[in-house]
């Protein structure tokens, strides 16, 4: 039994980290298939997007800098996710005008729990 007691403790060691939820801004976005173009489709209040001021109709330009149509779902979805408290620079089009906006990544409530 002693034996195993320091794998398990490092096991749990190593695992610790692997349940830590990153951070978001807490928008729900779609993308065009056609031409990449990201639009925001909604911002739940309480969560970075709302309280920064983004808004349904939206388009998201650029994330940190990097052009969104090229970018796959799943490489969106990254470029948002980080560690809480952290900043993502996004630029946006909304009206015609061009707004670049930061957002501070907060924690996102766990699906079904309010």
């Amino acid at each position: 039994m002693q034996r195993r007691l320091p794998k398990l403790a490092l096991l749990a060691l190593l695992t610790a980290g692997c349940f830590a939820r990153p951070g978001s801004i807490g928008a729900v976005l779609a993308q065009s298939k056609g031409d990449g173009r990201v639009t925001v489709r909604e911002t739940p209040p309480g969560l970075p997007a709302a309280e920064g001021g983004i808004v349904p109709g939206d388009e998201v330009l650029l994330i940190d800098g990097r052009d969104v149509r090229g970018m796959s779902p799943e490489a969106i979805h990254l470029a948002l996710e980080g560690e809480i408290g952290s900043t993502v620079q996004l630029t946006l089009l909304r009206a015609g005008k061009v707004e670049r906006i930061a957002l501070r990544r907060a924690p996102l409530a766990a699906p079904g729990a309010r």
